[in-house]
């Protein structure tokens, strides 16, 4: 895979859909963004938001038990 980036023989979409497999909350459906700012194209940053309101609330989920986590 390496020699398929230096080659440039590999694109990125800069937006779409993918689904995220977590091992608790199962298939969890994201809208992804990839932003490239213009003073350094080198750099990426990628914004992934739930595609529809049954993922929202897996990820709303995850984030709560995370943070009772860290908490407790």
């Amino acid at each position: 895979m390496p020699q398929l980036w230096s080659k440039r023989e590999v694109t990125v979409n800069g937006r779409g859909r993918k689904v995220l497999r977590h091992p608790v909350a199962g298939a969890i459906n994201v809208d992804f963004e990839i932003l490239l700012p213009l003073q350094d194209p080198e750099l990426r940053q990628l914004v992934y938001r739930a595609a529809d309101e049954e993922s929202r609330a897996s990820l709303d989920l995850i984030c709560a038990t995370d943070a009772s986590r860290l908490m407790g």
